[in-house]
């Protein structure tokens, strides 16, 4: 038999092992394609750009890279450690070094090559299946699927990055590695470094103390310290998973009727929670993220409907001045079905700043029209004015100025502020936040005695707006056909307001629309992500258990023989697999109500909105539904190969 049948005839023996690795790798690959058709689709470069989903995207997106970075070493660290004392046998009979990473490289190099052709073919069936799917669920239109050069750029090039480290990193630790050592890798026990209760609860204490400080002063600094306390209850969050079954075991040590029962199960969880302190720590925190973010998204996409009504008081609004927006009211009443029409003129009167460059505009508004905005009747002299904001209270600066001067024809005149009013009663639109609300024949007067120019704001309510899209958009047609043929308005103050964006109707319809599109486009992501990672995750703990199935073996075939029964092996397989598996799970979920909890705070807190109580109970509980089933999965495997 020749050397190169002896390698051939040890990789078939050992073939489960190659499959598992390839599929790892072919796995990570379809991760990233997967992703890339989504971070690539023309549709959300174009969000990316325009609808502020930049944050939306890279934030899930620098933790894919991270996970893949994790998940693609730890396969190939696995892999190489089972394949170390092959490599030990190789050299006794004569295969240098050298001949050993030309095998490696070999190896993996064809593992690759398989690896990026079945995991982008996986990848664009399952990502365009995904895409099918949701986009009927959160339906959402005039989103396309495609593949674009980018794309498989992207996954190709990410892949080869993140896989050649770790080769790399292998070749040198076989370079190194004594004949010895790699005969003898399998028999070597991973110690222990260090046991300390106290740190332990030190751990506890750092993240319930980070969570809890991050709860008191989140509102009063607008969120300032939540990076410096997430990082802090991170390392609370690690240090209490590394050092956590050792506090357990001290303070368990102290009821020794209820230790020695379990002492068996409690010192293998204090091994395995040390062993996998990476990997458990990884998990919770891919929990944590897919569930927060998942919480998050479909209360904004399902709040679409209501934050376009709340913003926009009335169906559709607009400026016009005499060249812009030029519309007749017959034309209006042609287009839309109308319920109500107001028409509000508005004196912009600028004045020209002291100290710095630029223009201080007063948006005027006589007192007979605000009245008809608000259905409020105030009084005011003739001196006097109203400060109304057009904003909703909480959101509301409330630094106010309780007199205005303005030059009139060389002299000032003082007017002193009456009241103010804080209320939104005008669709957000550029002009339409603070206004000076006067007597009209003030206003009379001004408009006499002063330079300045006239918006004139249309108000219009319609039968049923959510079928008001098609009128709508002819509005903005005729608009902009209108706009563009005549000069640009030349007021001083201008150059800081977007012509375009001064005269663009603002609809409910339009928010909605656009509010459906971002938010589902957004949500639409985040499901997806989530569901890489929980395969994910559950692959990292599968891949970790099952890489150490032999030891586990050996260890209940000696336990058997000094007399633990079958059904007392199943009942400590059964404590640990579900220590490991639910201690992630239960402690990412209570972390991603904890941070719902929190960041809900400056709207009230989270019992005030129970649409954010609700979906994260429903994203919550199908997490924990899926782990259930994964755990009984994981189980029987296990049991079945240690026991059979």
């Amino acid at each position: 038999m020749t050397f190169n049948q002896i390698v051939w005839k040890m990789a078939k023996v050992n073939y489960k092992k190659y499959i598992f690795y390839y599929l790892c790798n072919s796995f990570a690959v379809m991760f990233f394609f997967m992703f890339s058709t989504l971070y690539f689709n023309s549709r959300v470069e174009q969000g990316k750009k325009l609808e502020s989903l930049q944050d939306a995207l890279s934030i899930p997106g620098a933790a894919l890279i991270i996970f893949t970075v994790f998940f693609i070493s730890y396969a190939h660290s696995v892999f190489i450690k089972q394949r170390r004392s092959e490599f030990g046998l190789f050299m006794t009979l004569g295969m240098s070094k050298r001949d050993i990473a030309k095998l490696l490289v070999l190896e993996n190099g064809v593992i690759a090559i398989l690896s990026i052709l079945s995991g982008i073919l996986g990848g664009a069936v399952f990502s365009r299946l995904f895409f099918m799917i949701l986009m009927n669920l959160i339906e959402l239109k005039g989103v396309p699927f495609h593949f674009s050069w980018k794309m498989f750029l992207f996954t190709i090039g990410a892949f080869l990055a993140v896989f050649l480290l770790a080769v790399v990193k292998s070749l040198f630790q076989t370079l190194r590695s004594s004949l010895v050592l790699s005969m003898k890798s399998n028999r070597f026990a991973e110690t222990l470094k260090m046991r300390s209760p106290l740190i332990g609860g030190f751990g506890l204490l750092l993240m319930s103390g980070s969570l809890l400080i991050l709860y008191i002063t989140y509102e009063d600094s607008s969120g300032s310290f939540l990076p410096l306390w997430t990082l802090a209850m991170f390392l609370g969050l690690y240090i209490s998973l590394n050092q956590s079954a050792s506090f357990l075991i001290s303070l368990a040590k102290k009821f020794p009727g209820f230790y020695y029962r379990r002492l068996l199960f409690m010192s293998s969880l204090d091994y395995k929670f040390k062993q996998l302190t990476s990997i458990i720590m990884l998990v919770t925190v891919m929990i944590m993220i897919t569930i927060f973010y998942s919480t998050l998204l479909m209360t904004f996409y399902k709040a679409s409907e209501k934050d376009a009504v709340e913003n926009n008081p009335y169906d559709i609004a607009f400026f016009q001045t005499e060249t812009k927006n030029t519309i007749s009211d017959t034309e209006i009443e042609e287009t839309f079905e109308l319920k109500d029409h107001l028409e509000i003129p508005i004196f912009n009167y600028f004045e020209t700043l002291v100290y710095v460059d630029g223009y201080q505009t007063y948006s005027i508004m006589a007192l007979d029209d605000y009245q008809k905005l608000t259905s409020q009747r105030p009084k005011l002299g003739k001196n006097e004015f109203l400060f109304y904001l057009n904003s909703d209270p909480e959101y509301a600066h409330t630094d106010f100025a309780e007199s205005i001067k303005l030059s009139i024809q060389g002299k000032e005149k003082t007017f002193i502020m009456k009241d103010t009013v804080i209320e939104r009663n005008i669709n957000l639109l550029p002009k339409a936040y603070e206004f000076m609300v006067v007597n009209t024949e003030v206003l009379e007067d001004l408009r006499q005695t002063v330079d300045g120019y006239e918006l004139k704001l249309h108000l219009l309510k319609v039968a049923d707006w959510k079928e008001s899209e098609k009128a709508v958009e002819q509005l903005k047609d005729q608009f902009q056909t209108g706009n563009r043929a005549t000069p640009p308005i030349d007021y001083p103050d201008m150059p800081y307001t977007a012509e375009e964006n001064l005269f663009r109707v603002a609809s409910k319809i339009g928010d909605y629309q656009t509010n459906k599109t971002t938010n589902g486009m957004m949500f639409y992501v985040t499901t997806f992500l989530s569901i890489m990672f929980f395969f994910g995750t559950f692959v990292l703990l599968y891949l970790n258990l099952f890489s150490e199935m032999d030891n586990e073996k050996l260890k209940y075939r000696k336990l058997n023989k000094i007399g633990m029964s079958t059904d007392e092996i199943k009942q400590n397989v059964t404590r640990e697999l579900g220590t490991i598996f639910f201690v992630p799970t239960i402690l990412g979920t209570t972390l991603a109500f904890l941070y719902l909890a929190i960041l809900s705070t400056d709207v009230g807190g989270i019992m005030q909105n129970p649409d954010i109580l609700m979906h994260f109970l429903q994203i919550g509980g199908i997490y924990v539904i899926i782990q259930v089933g994964s755990f009984f999965y994981a189980r029987k495997k296990m049991l079945t190969q240690l026991i059979h």
